[in-house]
């Protein structure tokens, strides 16, 4: 356990606190309304932005940020000023410190946060941010992208100096004003463009994501109708020399292709962690004889009991983020030195200065805050009840597809009466289960279900296949072989849900009508006589949930021990059956219990069985009589975008929307029920193939020690149920339509140069595109390549020193193309490479 004191110290330059004096700037605010704010720091006092000023942030300088909406909801740059009275605010202030800006401009940015935090009660969400560290809930304001600048500074009078720029961000880019125009800045996994007085050239990295592309193409435009320029020219990574040879010169002007250095992105840039797995650890923190004394509680993962409303916790989340959350009884002037304390102990860890830190106070927490805890329950003020869940006895498809929010909050398509196949999973083959005997599994087996169903316009297919918890890997193996194979014959349905056993959804226990019975072991096909299909004769069985939708039944242990007051049983022995009734089950609950009893039933009260009963289950004994409740808060859904290199790591979309999904990506929504997978018709085969491992992988990171046998469903671009499509607010199914890929709209841009025609290196980068797996890896400059090989970087192919040489580099050594070489002969390769030292 770590104990340690903290400096009474503040890095940010000035100390201070409100006093009860208000800039006059703040008092413009209205408490109860939605609002967005910015205000910059000038001498001792912070001035107003415009609207049209949001969004473009100079390194030189410090800012305030206020957003106020209603709590769950948007705000940003686009929010409309309106009252929201009577409900729920959350109130976020940031301090952005820009990397060139001085101390004093960041003292103030600090205190006058305080200050504006006090005059709203000290109910606000205060985030320390930093340049190009943001936290997501900052990028969430500027859904278009932000720009960081330099100062207007003119040298020498010349206002047509060639500036460089770094488009950077894996959802919402930035455009980054560099400190010169010159090859050390760039890398392989960013978009640069050089603003020149002839030409806007686009540098388009090999491994950019497409949005960082696609914002290029945007930044490209605006700039060359702002500065009159006549063309946009785009350059590839590593095709630099194909361009047209005027160009070339042009460009080599900025910046000398003899120079050129790239190198491949570190995966550590600012700070990105990459979401490695961590320790997630709760401090307290205290007061002790004038000094600040900080005591680990506990590891994660935590729970909101953990947290007391008489003291100050810091929740620390290592390089990713600092939380510090200030008890409601804490006094304020412990409230206002929270986040001062919390950049301490920033510098007692050494965590690097960037670091994000965010005060959040006990009530008002975000939901980012909350769901860094395996359990979350909100407190609701008196009076006010808790939303009931939504009880719905029957519906059709074409309801659930007219209404995707009811299909969604209970994950339901249809009522289950469609047409459905299964198949049993037995030895190497796979077998179809008879109709009367759907909805008998067995804890020892896989299964395949296709369902189909009809809505207004088409029929549709799902693929479900349920895997046993005692099943076999290589019958597990075999299972998701011919889930696959199903989906190519059938060609590509576009929903496949992977299920482990009890974590069954809402849809696939319709298909049972909630009469899903799970016995243990393997299933038997047959009888001894070959005729006759036969379930076990004497069981226990747990019997849960009160719906269709929401019941089945596991078997469990014939012993007493196995009871519990919070469920019903049903006991067979022969062809008598028992139904076992707990105390605090329900009547919902009972009836359905009812549905996995034969004709013949004893119903028993919990307290007033007869004493045959225990004796059949091995006499009397104890077993769980407590009551459970489990009114816990429901994890809201969350949006992640897959990064797909080959360091694990996802970057979270709050306030997501339909066009967050881009077609050539891989996204992960995580919802309370399920895990979804989406699939873009453009994603790259190697992304689909790890997408599996990308959800597993991101389940295994969570800090809340998330369930690895969550369900996980694979949904296709244009393939969405209802059950995916209400979780996006506003769904438009001809959204993709129009959507136009990076490639067409470089294409559009570069027709509109003044020669009308494009340029010569989109030509020749479109001719290198069957250069296989060469452009996906890391390129490195000859003279490294030519190190010994225990001199060489890790990610480095010793063996095979070539595909690590950009396009141009490859062409200058060998002249030929990857293309022409890879067909050569293996001695003649290898003795090309041991020419020009690459062997």
């Amino acid at each position: 356990m770590q104990v340690f004191d903290l400096l009474n110290e503040h890095d940010d330059g000035i100390t201070g606190d409100s006093q009860g004096n208000i800039d006059v700037a703040f008092k413009k605010i209205n408490k109860n309304f939605a609002d967005f704010l910015i205000w910059r720091v000038e001498n001792m006092n912070v001035l107003a932005l415009t609207k049209d000023q949001y969004g473009t942030f100079y390194d030189t300088e410090s800012y305030i940020i206020y957003a106020a909406s209603q709590y769950g909801q948007s705000s940003g740059i686009d929010s409309v000023t309106r009252d929201i009275k009577g409900k729920e605010i959350e109130y976020h202030i940031h301090f952005w410190l820009g990397q060139n800006t001085t101390p004093e401009k960041s003292g103030v940015a600090a205190y006058k946060t305080v200050e504006l935090d006090s005059m709203l009660n000290c109910s606000t969400t205060q985030h320390r941010e930093t340049q190009e560290n943001e936290s997501d809930r900052f990028l969430s304001y500027f859904k278009t992208g932000y720009r960081i600048l330099k100062p207007a500074i003119i040298q020498n009078g010349n206002k047509q100096l060639p500036k460089l720029y770094r488009v950077k961000g894996k959802c919402t880019p930035a455009l980054i004003e560099m400190n010169s125009v010159s090859w050390e800045n760039f890398r392989s996994s960013d978009v640069f463009i050089i603003k020149a007085p002839q030409t806007v050239f686009v540098w388009v990295g090999r491994a950019a994501n497409v949005e960082e592309k696609r914002h290029a193409t945007i930044i490209s435009q605006e700039m060359k109708d702002q500065y009159k320029i006549p063309n946009v020219v785009f350059v590839d990574d590593g095709y630099e020399k194909t361009i047209d040879s005027d160009i070339q010169k042009q460009f080599s002007k900025y910046l000398p292709l003899e120079k050129r250095v790239v190198l491949p992105d570190n995966g550590n840039e600012n700070g990105e962690s990459g979401n490695p797995k961590y320790n997630l650890r709760l401090y307290k923190c205290s007061e002790n004889n004038g000094k600040y004394r900080v005591a680990e509680v506990r590891s994660g993962p935590l729970n909101c009991t953990d947290l007391n409303s008489d003291d100050v916790y810091i929740v620390d989340q290592e390089i990713n983020g600092i939380w510090v959350w200030v008890g409601k009884r804490v006094n304020e002037k412990e409230k206002n030195e929270a986040l001062r304390n919390a950049r301490g102990f920033v510098k007692k860890k050494k965590y690097p200065g960037n670091t994000k830190v965010t005060r959040v106070v006990d009530g008002l927490e975000p939901i980012e805050f909350k769901v860094l805890f395996k359990l979350w329950k909100t407190e609701l003020p008196k009076g006010k009840v808790a939303k009931t869940p939504l009880l719905i006895s029957k519906f059709d498809p074409i309801i659930m597809e007219d209404r995707p929010s009811l299909a969604a909050e209970t994950q339901l398509i249809d009522d289950g009466s469609g047409g459905m196949t299964l198949w049993r999973i037995k030895n190497t083959r796979i077998v179809e289960v008879p109709k009367e005997r759907h909805g008998c599994f067995f804890s020892g087996d896989c299964y395949i279900t296709l369902y189909s169903y009809h809505t207004s316009s088409e029929e549709k297919h799902l693929l479900y296949c349920w895997i046993g918890s005692y099943a076999s890997q290589e019958e597990i193996n075999i299972t998701t072989s011919k889930l696959t194979e199903i989906d190519d014959e059938l060609g590509q349905l576009g929903f496949q849900c992977r299920i482990i056993q009890g974590r069954e959804t809402a849809h696939f226990l319709q298909l049972f009508k909630g009469k899903l019975t799970i016995f243990k072991g393997k299933g038997v096909d047959f009888d001894d006589s070959g005729m006759n299909l036969k379930n076990p004769n004497q069981y226990l069985l747990q019997v849960f949930g009160s719906t269709t939708y929401s019941a089945k039944a596991e078997q469990v242990d014939s012993a007493v021990s196995s009871l519990n007051s919070n469920s019903c049983f049903v006991f067979r022995r022969g062809k008598k059956y028992y139904v076992w009734c707990g105390n605090y089950s329900t009547g919902d609950q009972r009836e359905m219990a009812k549905g996995f009893a034969g004709k013949d039933f004893e119903l028993l009260l919990e307290g007033k069985e007869k004493s045959d009963f225990f004796t059949f289950l091995g006499g009397p004994g104890s077993y769980q009589s407590q009551m459970v409740r489990n009114d816990f808060d429901i994890r809201p859904p969350r949006l992640f975008f897959c990064n797909s290199s080959k360091k694990f790591s996802v970057t979270e979309i709050l306030f997501f929307q339909q066009k967050d999904l881009l077609p050539e990506n891989v996204m992960l929504l995580d919802t309370s029920y399920a895990l979804y997978i989406w699939i873009g018709k453009l994603s790259t085969r190697e992304d689909q193939r790890l997408s599996i491992q990308t959800a597993l992988q991101y389940l295994q990171n969570d800090p809340s020690d998330r369930d690895m046998n969550m369900t996980i469903i694979h949904i296709k671009q244009g393939k969405e149920t209802p059950t995916f499509i209400g979780f996006f607010p506003a769904w438009d199914r001809k959204l993709w339509k129009y959507y136009r890929t990076f490639s067409k709209i470089r294409q559009e841009i570069e027709l509109k140069n003044t020669d009308q025609k494009p340029q010569n290196g989109h030509q020749s980068r479109n001719n290198t595109s069957d250069n296989g797996d060469f452009d996906h890896y890391e390129k490195y400059p000859i003279n490294i390549l030519k190190e010994p090989n225990d001199r060489l970087p890790a990610s480095i192919d010793s063996l095979n020193k070539e595909l690590h040489l950009t396009h141009d580099d490859f062409v200058s050594l060998f002249n030929m193309t990857y293309v022409e070489f890879e067909k050569l002969p293996r001695w003649k390769k290898q003795e090309m490479k041991k020419k020009v030292g690459l062997f």
